[in-house]
C-alpha cells in the first residue's frame, strides 16, 4: 500500500508550472471569485477550494464579504487526501502565494501522517491548520464506520 511520502506547499504559479508525474495529488486552494488554477495535465487528483486567507479566531475583525475555511470545505480537504492516501506518494496543496492557507493545511496533513514540515516554519494560518486537524480525525472515524 503506498502512502504518502511527502507534503509540498507551493504558490498557485509554482502549482500551474509544475509537471505532475504519476502519484501526484493536489489540493488547489484560490481566493473565492478568482478563477481556478490552470494545471498542467497528469495530476493523478485534483480538489479545489475556495476560501480567503483570514483567521476570524486571531483576529476576530469584521472581514466583510471575506469567507474562511468552513467546516465542510475542511471535511471534503480530509475526505480527499485519505481516499488519495493509498495511490499517491507526494501531496503539493498550493494557494495563491503559498504562504499560509497551503502551509496551514500542508502542516496539517504532515503532522498527521508523520511527515517531514519546516519545523520553524510559523506563517501557516492557524485557523485552516486547526480545521483541517478536526477535519482530518472526523474523516477517519467515517471511514472506519
Amino acid at each position: 500500500m503506498t502512502i504518502f511520502e511527502r507534503v509540498l506547499f507551493v504558490s498557485q504559479a509554482d502549482a500551474e508550472a509544475m509537471n505532475p508525474s504519476i502519484g501526484m495529488a493536489l489540493i488547489s486552494i484560490t481566493d473565492p471569485g478568482r478563477p481556478n488554477a490552470i494545471l498542467q495535465p497528469g495530476w493523478t487528483a485534483v480538489h479545489r477550494a475556495a476560501f480567503d486567507d483570514i483567521d476570524p479566531v486571531a483576529y476576530p475583525d469584521d472581514y466583510g464579504t471575506m469567507r474562511a475555511i468552513s467546516d465542510e470545505q475542511a471535511l471534503g480537504i480530509a475526505r480527499f487526501v485519505l481516499a488519495t492516501a493509498p495511490t499517491c506518494q507526494t501531496l503539493v496543496v498550493h494557494c495563491r502565494y503559498g504562504i499560509s492557507r497551503s502551509a496551514g493545511i500542508a502542516k496539517a496533513i504532515a503532522q498527521a501522517f508523520g511527515l517531514p514540515f519546516p519545523v520553524a516554519y510559523d506563517e501557516a494560518n492557524e485557523f485552516v491548520y486547526m480545521a483541517i486537524c478536526r477535519a482530518l480525525v472526523q474523516a477517519d472515524r467515517e471511514a472506519r464506520l
